[in-house]
Formats: structure tokens, C-alpha cells, sequence
């Protein structure tokens, strides 16, 4: 079974629901994976639905740093104009969930959009130690 971790992006508006609809639609897919962890921006994983979001899951949040977000967006599908000028990146949630999957990690679902449109979601399959 693959193991995956999600990546979110949301404005500051967003609500617990806006980033639940964004991960489930993520989540169709990326059918039978395991969700391990949910990534994104540091300075974004105090903010109150994020924590209610990952708590309904019972899943962790892993913070990506700036320089983590950037030095993946190589392999970022989506080119997001906002995302550019705000963080460097193509797309928030593609960068994190890909920095926290590995350095050599695929992107399963690109960017999706919740249906209030203030939150995104990618799913990234984590990289397992060779055995």
C-alpha cells in the first residue's frame, strides 16, 4: 500500500470544512493509499482549521520552511500567479507535500480546490528507505 503524505495550501479564511473538502478530494485520486501526515507552509501550522482539519484525522501537521517549499517547486505541476508572488512556489500544497514525501518523492494528485476555493491539496507518495 502506498504511503502518502497530503500538502495544503489555504487562505486565512479558510475554514476546517474548506480544508477537509480540499483532502478528500485529494483523496479520491489516490484510492487505498495511507495518509500519514499533512504538510504545509510553516507559518501556517498554528492556524486554528488546519489543526482541526488534521485532529479529525488524527494526523500530523510537518511544517516546511520556506527554502524546503522552494527548492521543490522544480517538480510542482501547477503555476498558481498568486503562489508565485506570495511564496516563490508554483503551488503551496504540490511543494510541501512533495519537501516532506522525500527528495526523490512522485506527486500523485496535483493541486485540487475545495469548493469554497479557500483551500488546495496535492498527495505526494512518500519516499521509503531502500530495505
Amino acid at each position: 500500500m502506498s504511503r502518502l503524505i497530503i500538502g495544503v495550501g489555504f487562505r486565512d479564511r479558510a475554514t476546517a470544512q474548506s480544508i477537509e473538502d480540499a483532502i478528500a478530494t485529494a483523496l479520491r485520486g489516490a484510492a487505498g493509499a495511507e495518509v500519514v501526515a499533512i504538510a504545509t507552509a510553516a507559518d501556517k501550522i498554528r492556524h486554528p482549521a488546519l489543526l482541526t482539519a488534521a485532529g479529525q484525522r488524527a494526523l500530523p501537521i510537518v511544517a516546511i520552511d520556506p527554502l524546503r517549499l522552494r527548492d521543490a517547486d522544480p517538480q510542482v505541476t501547477t503555476r498558481s500567479p498568486i503562489s508565485l508572488a506570495q511564496r516563490g512556489v508554483g503551488s503551496v500544497c504540490e511543494a510541501a507535500a512533495l519537501a516532506a514525501a522525500g527528495r526523490d518523492a512522485q506527486l500523485v494528485v496535483s493541486r485540487v480546490v475545495s469548493a469554497d476555493q479557500h483551500a488546495t491539496a496535492a498527495a505526494a507518495r512518500l519516499q521509503e528507505p531502500s530495505q
